[in-house]
C-alpha cells in the first residue's frame, strides 16, 4: 500500500514537473523581472500591492502560455534536436491534449488577470506578445528565415510595455526604449548558443545564421548587435527619471557584453561563445535589477 502511495506521489511530482517546463519558466520570469521596474518608473509612487501582483503574476502566465504552445508547434522539431529531447512533449511525459488544454488555461486566466486588475490595454499588449511568438515566430519564421531570431525577438521584449501600460495606461518613449534594449540583446544572446548547436539546429532543419550565412559572419553580427547596445545605454543617461549612477552601472554591464563580443570576434572558438550566452543571461538581470533597485530607493527617499 506504501509503496502504491509513493508511486503515486512521484507520478503527481512528475507531472507538475512537466507542466513548469512546458511553460518554458526562464524566458516567462524574464518577461516579468523586465515589467517590474517599467511599472516602478511609471508611476510617481509605489503602485498598489494588488497591481504588482495580479500584472507581475498575470505577465507570467500569458508568457508560459506562449511557451507551452512553442513546445506543442515544435514538438517535431524538439524531437530532433538534442538540446531539446528531454522536453515534456518529446520525452512524452506529457500528451499533446493536456499540454494544449494547460496552456490554453494559463493562457486566458493571465489575460484575465490583466485586463480586470490592470487594465484592457495591458492585456492586449500581452495577448499581441503571445500570437506573435506563437503564430508568427514559431509557426512561420523560425522555419523559414536566417531573420528568425532578429524579428520573434520582439515577442519577449514586451515586459518594460506590459509594466508600464499597467500603472500609466499609455505607453512613452522610455518603455519603448527598454524594449529595443531587449530587442537588440535577443539575437547576439541567441546566435552565441547557435554557434555551439549549429549542427543541431542544421540537423533540425533550422534555419539560423551560423547554419545558414555561417559562423564568422555571425561572430561579426553578434559584434554590431553588441555594439549597439552599449550606443543605446548611453540614452539612458537623458533620462532624469533613472539615476546617474544607475545609468552608468547599465552603461558598464553593456561594455562588459561588447568586451566577450569582442573575444568571440577574435579568438573564434565554441567555449567564447558560451562564455558570452552564459553572461548574456546574467546581464538582462543585472540591468533590470539595477533599474528596480533604483527606482525603489528613489520612491522611498
Amino acid at each position: 500500500m506504501d509503496s502504491v502511495l509513493n508511486q503515486t506521489d512521484l507520478s503527481s511530482q512528475s507531472a507538475w514537473k512537466s507542466f513548469y517546463k512546458l511553460t518554458k519558466p526562464t524566458i516567462a520570469m524574464l518577461v516579468v523581472v523586465t515589467a517590474a521596474p517599467s511599472m516602478l518608473i511609471a508611476s510617481t509612487e509605489l503602485p498598489s500591492f494588488t497591481l504588482m501582483i495580479a500584472t507581475l503574476f498575470g505577465t507570467l502566465l500569458v508568457a508560459g502560455s506562449a511557451g507551452a504552445f512553442n513546445q506543442i508547434v515544435d514538438i517535431d522539431i524538439d524531437r530532433k534536436m538534442a538540446r531539446t529531447q528531454k522536453r515534456p512533449l518529446p520525452l512524452g511525459s506529457l500528451s499533446l491534449e493536456k499540454a494544449t488544454i494547460y496552456a490554453a488555461l494559463i493562457g486566458v486566466l493571465g489575460f484575465c488577470l490583466l485586463y480586470f486588475l490592470a487594465n484592457p490595454l495591458t492585456a492586449w499588449i500581452s495577448l499581441s506578445s503571445h500570437l506573435f511568438y506563437v503564430f508568427v515566430y514559431t509557426s512561420f519564421l523560425k522555419k523559414r528565415t536566417v531573420q528568425n531570431i532578429v524579428i520573434g525577438g520582439a515577442a519577449g521584449a514586451v515586459g518594460p510595455l506590459i509594466g508600464w501600460a499597467a500603472v500609466a495606461n499609455n505607453l512613452s518613449s522610455l518603455p519603448w526604449l527598454f524594449f529595443l534594449l531587449i530587442f537588440l540583446w535577443t539575437p547576439p544572446h541567441f546566435w552565441a548558443l547557435a554557434i555551439k548547436y549549429k549542427d543541431d539546429y542544421a540537423k533540425a532543419n533550422i534555419p539560423m545564421l551560423p547554419c545558414v550565412k555561417g559562423v564568422e559572419n555571425t561572430r561579426f553580427q553578434i559584434l554590431m548587435y553588441s555594439a549597439l547596445l552599449v550606443v543605446l545605454h548611453g540614452v539612458f543617461f537623458a533620462y532624469s527619471s533613472i539615476s546617474f549612477i544607475c545609468s552608468l552601472t547599465m552603461m558598464v554591464f553593456g561594455l562588459v557584453f561588447l568586451f566577450y563580443a569582442g573575444v568571440l570576434y577574435i579568438r573564434k572558438t565554441n567555449k567564447d561563445a558560451m562564455k558570452l550566452f552564459i553572461y548574456s543571461c546574467f546581464y538582462m538581470l543585472l540591468v533590470f535589477a539595477v533599474l528596480l533597485i533604483d527606482q525603489i530607493v528613489l520612491k522611498i527617499i
